[in-house]
């Protein structure tokens, strides 16, 4: 996998991903400076729940179909046990979410803040409808490396929020939590009409039902799914502590900090949709020189081009909360100076991650995660109740850097990664951009 014969791909990844930071750019502007906190809050924690789900129905249908697509022209039977997965998985989600409604409301919103979040609730079934194909989709195109439809179905989607946000507000209809989800609801929809079309060719196979995809895709599945269980309830659990210790409207305070984490979101996704594919293939042919090349560029180019962004959110987060923001989140400068440090965890972070699931790690994984999710859980139980969002925040970092540093002393253990090693790279990225310039060779 040489950088070079991937530039074209890996621009279009990178627009791609780059399509959440262009969108949380304009949110911040079209919504979070005009909702009331209480209601920005309530949107913060029904996206919570909305993303945590959609995690794990990914790691139990969606990222198996991806690894086994890869690795075989006959994926018909995979592609059918996936969607089958999927749809049962969303329809069970849906029933528990409306049946512990009233549950899960009391615990967020203990203040009664939000008046409005138990009926938010109504909508969960909704926006897991609408994305269900999308996300499909989405899986199907990445095992193959389509990555330009890729970034369309995503434009669409991203790019028509932000435009029916405008519309709403220029027309004066955008003032609630409830506006907003509806809003992208239609978006979703939108973007699953244009998924149907761009996988005619890939769905032209036999969609037969076998009971060994079904084995296989299980197999995997319920690792990868327990797995990731445990590290989405890790990074969606300071959501949780911050809504019930401190409030809806100190979690606005905080979500509106972590906005700026989706440019860590973006690299991660990055690396995850060529390095799982990637490594699947490379341990196959068991060429472990590849593997561990393509890593420590990865890791080395990535923490080069994040750099800037960890001293801009280090060194200004006040100056650049009060830009965006207009004064109405800078209490939460702190909290996003704590929150830069993960830009020079993330990269590490990501490629690991990717390369356990890719290949077939994923009881270490899963073992991994549950570590996280304890080592999470102790941090915000002992720094939230005292210190607030921030001390969510320092346990949510904290967390992060200890599992990463243990993740990469298991990855050593079958490959010979290097942190002088990846240092090294830097001659490459280098030599990778001067060539990449026009006139360059």
């Amino acid at each position: 996998m040489q950088f070079g014969r991937h530039i074209g791909k890996g621009l279009w990844a990178f627009a791609d991903k780059a399509l959440p930071a262009v969108f949380a750019l304009g949110f911040i502007v079209l919504v979070v400076r005009v909702l009331p906190q209480n209601e920005y809050g309530a949107w913060v924690d029904i996206q919570t729940i909305f993303m945590f789900t959609s995690t794990l129905g990914f790691a139990l249908a969606l990222q198996p179909l991806t690894k086994f697509a890869a690795e075989t022209e006959e994926n018909g039977p995979y592609i059918a046990a996936s969607m089958v997965i999927s749809a049962l998985f969303i329809i069970g989600a849906s029933i528990l979410l409306l049946v512990f409604k009233g549950v899960l409301v009391r615990l967020l919103d203990p203040r009664g803040e939000a008046p409005s979040l138990s009926q938010l609730f109504s909508y969960l079934p909704l926006l897991f409808i609408t994305s269900y194909y999308r996300a499909f989709s989405l899986s199907l195109l990445q095992a193959t490396y389509q990555v330009r439809k890729i970034f369309w179905i995503d434009a669409l989607y991203f790019i028509g929020v932000l435009l029916l946000l405008g519309g709403a507000r220029l027309m004066h209809r955008l003032s609630s939590a409830e506006d907003v989800i509806i809003l992208n609801i239609i978006a979703q929809s939108a973007s699953t009409v244009l998924a149907l079309i761009l996988t005619r060719r890939p769905m032209s196979v036999k969609l037969r039902l076998r009971r060994e995809a079904f084995s296989k895709m299980w197999g995997f599945g319920k690792f990868n799914f327990w797995g990731s269980t445990m590290y989405a309830a890790f990074s969606q659990m300071d959501v949780l502590f911050v809504s019930s210790f401190s409030g809806v409207v100190a979690l606005a305070t905080y979500g509106a900090a972590k906005q700026f984490t989706r440019l860590n979101d973006m690299l991660s996704q990055v690396i995850q949709m060529f390095l799982m594919p990637f490594s699947s293939k490379a341990q196959a042919e068991n060429d472990i020189e590849k593997m561990t090349v393509v890593a420590e560029k990865t890791i080395c180019f990535s923490l080069l081009a994040f750099t800037p962004v960890f001293l801009a959110l280090f060194l200004a987060p006040q100056e650049i909360l009060h830009l965006l923001y207009k004064g109405k989140y800078d209490g939460g400068a702190d909290i996003l100076r704590l929150m830069s440090f993960l830009s020079l965890i993330v990269p590490w972070n990501a490629v690991v991650a990717s390369y356990l699931t890719g290949t077939g790690k994923v009881k270490a994984g899963l073992i991994s995660n549950i570590f996280l999710s304890g080592v999470g859980l102790t941090s915000y139980l002992i720094l939230t109740p005292k210190y607030g969002a921030i001390g969510t925040t320092a346990g949510f970092v904290f967390t992060m850097l200890v599992i990463t540093v243990g993740l990469v002393k298991y990855l050593q253990r079958f490959l010979p990664l290097r942190v002088s090693g990846v240092f090294r790279r830097t001659r490459d990225a280098w030599l990778f951009v001067r060539r990449a310039l026009p006139g360059k060779s």
